[in-house]
């Protein structure tokens, strides 16, 4: 049945929010998506620092966003934040290799906590959030079996990592069977694509694009920048026709880079004890770089970017470097183009566009060679959505680089994700197909074949039978086209003794489009399965049906003899 109400996390990497919408509203227009605006101080956002405060005992949550960066300045001011933890900009965390379910991250002081009890403080108090807010806007209660919910992640993520999302939201009392992962760009895509062209204006929506239409969607986001290439179906949904891809290219190493330009001219030591000494003016001044870095624009004006500096900084640098401020600027290499009056530090255009440098290059180059080396025909639109799309510099190298394609940026790109989470959680058929990143198999124990298998895997059965272990049975292809819904594999697997009481199955998974076996170089164990039998012997097949053109995948396995069904789920944690 579907639901009456969906509900969207966005959990990034700087900044998170959520969304809500009515079935009925969905179905009169899907673009009315609520969402908030938080405030803190002086400051207006769409989103909230994905920041979390917790507790000395390490369990209990305290604040999430501005409150939390309130809070925690306020403990850093009284000395007394020690016991405390305090994690920002975290979600970069799951962006490893080897993610496992008791890991611990780090804070911002260095101290170890559990990560799941982080992400799930996060999450929860977000779900909490909304639910007040729809509480407050409707009267009479809506029932948790009417809500579905809708968590975002990076398609570029691994198995690994969505499943750590998935259990972390569990933790925060959402029900497993209630929640579906959508993958950031493609809900970007799904929200610029219900956008009406009116609203949208000049190049700002692909409601216009016809069937065959193809697009390349560049979520640029605080940490990771996902993108994803799709095209317009037939019955209005759309299908991927490109792995996901992307890298950590988002927008807080541009914040690094400023932090960085800070040390290099005034001393790391100056820099480290302004933010240990004076939290709150540190975030105020990163805050205010982040509101300025959207703002730069040399194609508008070539003049120095002001900067607000606090009145304690020149203080430690005579402290630190025994010099005044000013005199430590004049004997840097930035002495001819960085220069301070009061709180008001200038900096050159030049010296504030290198700060993007890098993160815009590696954008405008991975999307390049993907254009370069499709093999789908012409692309009509790149799409930019995500924080980081607001960036004039952004903009202004995809518009010369792609000057042949149109260039569409909706006029809310931070809420792009957002709101298209809500939509995908009424209709999440809108995607008919997706890519496979990676080839995927299972380990098995097959017939030896003399001259073709390794010798040192040869191993005998219980009837004296010659097998070779390790085997790689290959189930879906990297680069395969995957349909919504449909099971990509539908294999049978008997237990290799009579008294095994299940089937232990792996899913190994390499960019090797024609492994051979999971040893292999590349290869990597994604997650274990193991599916319960009820009889004795060896002849008890198990039928598997595996879909994996989901966001997650889905496994299915009957027992023949029995015809018992079990619905499963990989273990990708370990």
């Amino acid at each position: 049945m579907a639901p009456l109400l969906v509900a969207g996390i966005d959990f990034g990497t700087t900044y998170s929010g959520w969304s809500f919408s009515f079935k009925h509203e969905f179905e009169l227009d899907p673009t009315k998506v609520a969402t908030k605006r938080w405030y803190g101080d002086q400051l207006v956002s769409l989103k909230a620092p994905t920041c979390v405060l917790i507790e000395p005992d390490g369990e209990t949550f305290s604040a999430f966003g501005f409150d939390a960066e309130t809070k925690y300045t306020s403990l850093v001011e009284a000395d007394e934040h020690d016991e405390w933890y305090f994690f920002k900009r975290f979600k970069m965390q799951l962006y490893k290799k080897n993610i496992e379910r008791d890991m611990k991250i780090e804070d911002e002081t260095g101290k170890k906590l559990n990560a799941q009890i982080v992400f799930s403080s996060a999450i929860r108090f977000l779900k909490d959030d909304v639910l007040k807010v729809i509480g407050d806007r409707i009267e009479g209660a809506i029932t948790s079996e009417e809500i579905s919910w809708v968590l975002t992640v990076p398609a570029i993520w691994d198995d690994g990592a969505k499943q750590f999302m998935r259990e972390a939201a569990e933790m925060a009392e959402i029900s497993s069977d209630k929640l579906i992962l959508a993958l950031e760009p493609e809900a970007a895509a799904i929200y610029c694509r219900h956008i009406p062209a009116k609203k949208a204006g000049e190049d700002g929506s692909l409601s216009t694009f016809e069937t065959g239409s193809k697009f390349l969607v560049v979520d640029a986001g605080g940490g990771t920048v996902d993108i994803a290439v799709q095209e317009v179906a037939e019955n209005g949904s759309m299908k991927n026709i490109y792995k996901a891809s992307g890298g950590d290219w988002g927008g807080t190493k541009v914040d690094e880079a400023y932090v960085k330009f800070l040390e290099n001219m005034l001393g790391t030591d100056s820099i480290d004890a302004f933010k240990r000494c004076y939290m709150e003016d540190y975030i105020y001044m990163i805050r205010d770089f982040e509101m300025k870095k959207r703002d730069v624009d040399p194609l508008t004006s070539d003049k120095p970017v002001v900067f607000r500096v606090s009145a304690m900084l020149p203080k430690l640098v005579k402290k630190s470097r025994g010099k005044k401020i000013h005199e430590a600027i004049k004997d840097s290499q930035f002495d001819k183009t960085v220069s301070i009056q009061g709180d008001k530090l200038k900096v050159d255009m030049s010296i504030v566009t290198n700060f993007f440098k890098t993160q815009v290059e590696a954008i405008v180059g991975h999307v390049s060679h993907i254009i370069d080396h499709l093999n789908v025909g012409d692309i009509a639109a790149v799409v930019l959505v995500g924080g980081f799309s607001n960036c004039p510099l952004l903009q202004q190298a995809m518009k010369t680089k792609f000057y042949n394609h149109t260039i569409i940026v909706p006029s809310d790109p931070d809420l792009a994700v957002l709101k298209g989470a809500a939509i995908f959680g009424h209709k999440p058929e809108l995607i008919s197909q997706r890519v496979s990143k990676y080839t995927y198999g299972v380990n098995v124990c097959a017939d030896f074949i003399e001259h073709v298998h390794r010798e040192s895997y040869k191993v005998r059965d219980e009837k004296g039978n010659d097998r070779c272990d390790n085997v790689f049975d290959k189930h879906i292809t990297a680069g395969q086209c995957l349909i919504g819904g449909e099971a990509q594999v539908n294999k049978y697997y008997i237990p290799s003794t009579s008294a095994q009481t299940s089937i232990h199955i792996r899913v190994y998974y390499t960019l090797d489009p024609y492994p051979m076996y999971v040893t292999d170089e590349g290869c990597h164990l994604a997650g274990k399965l193991a599916v319960p039998l009820e009889r004795h012997g060896t002849i008890r097949a198990v039928k598997t049906r595996m879909i994996y053109g989901g966001t997650e995948i889905e496994v299915e396995a009957t027992e023949v003899a029995t015809g018992k069904v079990h619905r499963l789920k990989f273990d990708f944690l370990g």
